[in-house]
């Protein structure tokens, strides 16, 4: 489905971005870097100079610690380094008016920008599945869909293969069995809540943008 969209609403753009991040998470796992693939899919590439990678809770580590962890971020290829590459830059706030005001007074010395999604929703006139971070999401969604599939694959395996040497399957069997299943169950119905989430979220940002223009 297409958005109809004034000819009024083109061409409004923002001048910066922020991207926050906790400096005190110790883990760099999938939900973080999923987050960062879609939040460059909604920007775009020629948006990166107007964004801040701010991190902040450096009061909950040691100097040396939050220091080797924000090298370790914009170092890595499936952090932060991406993003710095294409022209971010990462920013601290310690909880201090003069760290916000610091951002701020970078942001606003940045050219207004126009995001990759509202040029896609607003100016293409695209459906929100044929955006770039449409499409981003449905690869994600299509890769746990076949990451469920093969666990089941794998699990029916297992079983036929108990059925086979003790002709018959055990309780402790088929309560694994079952307990397996249910987190198949459970991983796709958290799948289905974030695609629901994910999409409310795009649609949401996009929306905005075009309210912010009357």
């Amino acid at each position: 489905m297409t958005t109809h969209i004034p000819d009024r609403c083109k061409g409004r753009r923002l001048t910066g971005l922020i991207y926050a991040h906790r400096i005190s998470d110790t883990r760099v796992g999938g939900i973080l870097q999923r987050n960062l693939r879609m939040f460059r899919k909604l920007c775009g590439d020629d948006s990166m100079k107007n964004i801040v990678i701010l991190t902040t809770m450096w009061d909950k580590v040691t100097s040396e610690e939050g220091e080797q962890r924000e090298q370790e971020l914009k170092s890595s290829n499936n952090v932060f380094k991406p993003l710095l590459d294409k022209g971010a830059i990462t920013m601290r706030h310690d909880r201090t008016p003069e760290s916000a005001d610091k951002v701020i007074n970078y942001l606003r010395t940045k050219n207004p920008t126009t995001t990759q999604i509202v040029r896609e929703i607003v100016e293409e006139r695209k459906a929100l599945e044929a955006t770039a971070a449409g499409t981003e999401l449905r690869s994600d969604i299509q890769a746990l869909l076949q990451k469920n599939n093969e666990e089941m694959k794998s699990l029916e395996t297992e079983m036929k293969k108990m059925q086979r040497e003790k002709g018959q399957f055990t309780d402790q069997g088929m309560l694994r069995d079952a307990e397996e299943r249910q987190k198949i169950d459970e991983a796709k119905a958290k799948l289905l809540m974030e695609l629901y989430e994910l999409k409310q979220g795009i649609a949401a940002y996009a929306k905005s943008r075009v309210d912010n223009t009357y």
